[in-house]
């Protein structure tokens, strides 16, 4: 699986409207690309000045990287942050423990609605979700459903969770232009 910038700049995106990521990941991935670029695009300057930027003029200038979308492979990578953020939801009287778990689901719900490129297991395991989670807070099944139905969210991007962890390959460089790829590693000692 070969990942470009344009998909993890759409994973940062998300992630940062989501919260799982900061303003201060993104700007080190940025300069982390400037210190092995040769021929720095403006994008990247704007994204590596940014700090006193407002999350949504983040999200606009993550949206200028260029490439080509892909919103599955950047929806498993959202997904893995997930993971490794908030392993396990947790739960209170069959409701959320924790507020911003339900408005981070809720938001991820949205994510996904009208988006029709999403393969079936994330847009199935979101919807599931949602629905079980209205069933359980009613009273009709207890909290281990929404755990289950977690994990296997969680499992639709098990082979992304290592991909969040990356090293650039700044050997490409066509036409004047930023042309690096990203080749992922696996970061065995680092508990993923």
């Amino acid at each position: 699986m070969q990942l470009n910038l344009k998909h993890y700049a759409d994973y940062f995106s998300m992630s940062l409207a989501l919260g799982l990521c900061s303003h201060a990941e993104i700007i080190a991935w940025v300069d982390q690309l400037i210190e092995h670029e040769d021929q720095l695009e403006d994008w990247m300057i704007e994204l590596s000045t940014s700090a006193s930027k407002h999350p949504l003029d983040v999200m606009h200038l993550l949206d200028s990287v260029p490439g080509e979308r892909n919103v599955e492979i950047s929806m498993r990578l959202l997904i893995a942050k997930l993971g490794i953020v908030h392993p396990r939801l947790l739960a209170e009287n069959n409701r959320f423990a924790k507020p911003e778990h339900s408005r981070l689901l809720s938001r991820l719900y949205s994510l996904i609605t009208g988006d029709d490129c999403l393969p079936d297991d994330i847009r199935g395991s979101i919807y599931q979700i949602d629905c079980d989670l209205d069933y359980v807070e009613q009273g009709y099944g207890d909290w281990s459903i929404i755990e289950r139905d977690y994990d296997e969210l969680l499992a639709t991007a098990s082979d992304y969770k290592q991909l969040i962890h990356f090293q650039f390959d700044f050997h490409i460089v066509m036409g004047g232009c930023c042309a690096s790829h990203i080749t992922s590693t696996l970061q065995r000692n680092e508990g993923l």
